[in-house]
């Protein structure tokens, strides 16, 4: 497993999990489900605009957080600023856990800390509209059986909204 981008084709990998837009290239898609984002905190009130104001999370170089303006549905990228980043999800979550600052994660990270209380999601009324979940591979005239299984198993799992739910 890695989180890196990887090249299918030169490092002999069968399959991949890709999250949000796929750009243009040989590789073969299936979509699999999708995943919502959302800015999460201690609990408070905030717009995006407030964001300037606040610390927040970034992993990697990622200091753009997607927003949907709810009134005129207008979606845009806010840039956002922190005293933090990192190239770990994991430990941008804790960071976040221990309130070092705002972080913009998916729901399937976050939700049980949502339930358990350790974090709350803020500016729901601006998430911006959910993005693709896609496994890619390169293409082929006969897919491997264990990576037809698996892309199947994945849509299976993946393709039900109550997997998706807090």
């Amino acid at each position: 497993l890695s989180d890196r981008l990887v090249d299918l084709l030169n490092e002999g990998i069968d399959c991949a999990i890709r999250i949000g837009e796929l750009s243009d290239s040989s590789l073969v898609s299936v979509r699999l489900g999708q995943m919502r984002r959302m800015v999460v905190a201690a609990p408070a009130d905030r717009a995006p605009s407030d964001l300037v104001r606040y610390n927040c999370l970034a992993l990697g170089q990622q200091r753009g957080w997607t927003f949907r303006d709810p009134q005129t549905g207008v979606i845009d990228t806010l840039k956002v600023t922190g005293d933090f980043s990192c190239n770990d999800g994991a430990v941008l979550h804790e960071w976040a856990i221990k309130g070092r600052g705002l972080a913009w994660r998916s729901l399937w990270e976050v939700g049980q800390d949502l339930q358990e209380g350790r974090l709350a999601s803020v500016l729901d009324a601006w998430q911006a509209p959910p993005m693709g979940i896609y496994a890619v591979f390169p293409e082929r005239r006969h897919l491997p059986l264990r990576v037809r299984l698996f892309i199947d198993l994945l849509k299976e799992t993946y393709g039900r909204a109550s997997y998706w739910e807090i």
